[in-house]
């Protein structure tokens, strides 16, 4: 018998080919980020074996060549590859093409100055404490939960969708909790009333799990019943989950239903005692906290990941990527209270990447509204605040996003750069990581590619509205990092 393999079109596929598409215009774009006019095969020899930068507009005509552009240089000859066919590049080996590009380039090219802005808006009544307020824009980020100006406004996020006679705590969802709901994170915990009430009752932790009906077969979890005798009993022999003493019940050898356990990110333990750093982007740069995934910024800080620093902030603590940086300040500006922002000269060489800080809704929303601790990043922590690394796969689009954050080819000046990088963690949406009434596949017949593809044009329309960057090039010059997966439909 033979097999065939059919594809069958749908949403899915095409989210998948345009997925496909784009990482390869990325790694193209990175390989060979000196060429934007395209006509890749014409010109693919030249690109290998010489550094000739050159910028292009939307038209094909040259508006901007690359400043003290070196003369061609044969790179084959000066970074001949070893027995492995493989150049060295700042102590990693590349394949040959690709390292002796980095290391040709890199070696002669010339530094320019460039002019970032360092932003001083005020946001209104400072984002109450409640978000991060972008002093470049004087917009403020609200954290989960809150929205508005001035972040003043409660948003209620529940946990469940609506009950039925069938279901009394709505069709499952990973957010799903038949005890107390924080409806700032749609995350389920015991509540008021118990010993423990920031204690964890995640997904089947909360309702009654029935035995395999057969040798080999897993368990299943029945969502109409809650399993309250487990969670909230107060039985001095057997105290339920919410009202365990963690010694007593280490001492004690104390065995708990294994669906209760630590998924939500900052908490650490078999019964969620210890608190750890949760992940956030860039852990904050040092210049902030990480609040279960949002950064929580210091004063004269922003960005998702207070990376960025305002009028207010002090220069010796400014990142590697703005430093050393001479500040141009205006000759009629009244440096005590109504500057607005300040130009720094830096010295930087291309290419340039201009990094949008888009609304938290595309990333740190995302972030602090994880369900699953290990999903959509590339790292937790453990009781001593240690790195321990995920073999998630997602995970890489968190790493690319915070390697660009720290790059010395990073700039706050979107008309000197020579790529966009468009921030969105559709990964923690393709993992349902964040899975809740509020943000959930139902309006797209169930499809995380198709919701994931939502939120790609919602951050297409806000760069389109808000920066005049995209249609200089039509988007060429855009970098995306697409999440969703590459699968197989059918067999016959």
């Amino acid at each position: 018998m033979i097999s065939i393999e059919k594809w069958r079109f749908s949403w899915t596929l095409v989210a998948t080919v345009a997925s496909v598409l784009t990482l390869v215009s990325v790694v193209h774009l990175f390989l060979f980020p000196l060429v934007p006019s395209f006509d890749y095969f014409t010109a693919r020899q030249q690109i290998q074996n010489s550094c000739v930068p050159i910028k292009e507009s939307a038209e094909g005509v040259t508006n901007r060549v690359w400043e003290n552009s070196p003369p061609q240089l044969n790179l084959d000859h000066r970074f001949p590859a070893d027995l492995h066919n493989a150049v060295v590049y700042r102590n990693a080996p590349w394949k040959a093409e690709i390292g002796r590009w980095l290391s040709g380039c890199d070696s002669v090219a010339k530094e320019v100055d460039l002019v970032e802005m360092i932003g001083g808006k005020s946001c209104k009544s400072d984002c109450s404490g409640q978000g991060v307020c972008n002093h470049e824009l004087g917009q403020c980020r609200c954290f989960h939960g809150f929205r508005g100006k001035g972040c003043s406004e409660r948003i209620h996020f529940q946990c469940n969708f609506p009950k039925t006679p069938e279901l009394p705590y709505g069709r499952w969802v990973v957010s799903i909790c038949p005890t107390h709901c924080d409806t700032t994170r749609a995350m389920c915990f015991c509540g008021e009333g118990t010993k423990y009430p920031n204690r964890p009752v995640a997904e089947a932790c909360g309702f009654q799990v029935n035995l395999p009906s057969q040798p080999g077969a897993p368990k299943s979890t029945d969502w109409a019943k809650a399993d309250l005798d487990n969670i909230f009993t107060t039985n001095g022999s057997k105290p339920g989950w919410c009202n365990v003493d963690p010694e007593e019940a280490y001492a004690l050898k104390v065995q708990f239903k294994e669906e209760c356990d630590c998924k939500y990110d900052g908490l650490l333990g078999q019964f969620c005692e210890v608190p750890v750093s949760s992940t956030c982007v860039n852990q904050c740069s040092g210049h902030g906290h990480c609040r279960g995934g949002f950064c929580q910024c210091d004063n004269g800080w922003y960005g998702v990941d207070c990376s960025i620093p305002s009028v207010m902030s002090s220069m010796s603590e400014w990142p590697q990527w703005l430093r050393p940086a001479h500040i141009d300040i205006p000759i009629n500006a009244n440096i005590t209270g109504n500057l607005v922002n300040l130009n720094a000269v830096v010295k930087k060489k291309r290419p340039l990447v201009y990094v949008y800080d888009l609304p938290p809704e595309f990333n740190s929303l995302l972030l602090e509204g994880r369900h699953y601790k290990l999903e959509c990043v590339n790292r937790i922590y453990n009781e001593k605040n240690e790195t321990l690394w995920t073999d998630m796969l997602y995970g890489s689009q968190m790493a690319f996003y915070e390697s660009i954050l720290a790059s010395p080819h990073r700039t706050l000046n979107g008309e000197e750069a020579d790529f966009f990088f468009v921030p969105v963690l559709d990964s923690c949406i393709i993992t349902r990581a964040d899975d809740a009434p509020h943000l959930s596949a139902q309006e797209h017949r169930g499809l995380r590619s198709s919701l994931t593809l939502e939120f790609y044009k919602k951050a297409y329309e806000h760069i389109i509205e808000h920066y005049p960057y995209w249609n200089r090039t039509s988007g060429r010059d855009h970098i995306w990092v697409l999440a969703m997966p590459l699968r197989r439909y059918g067999t016959a």
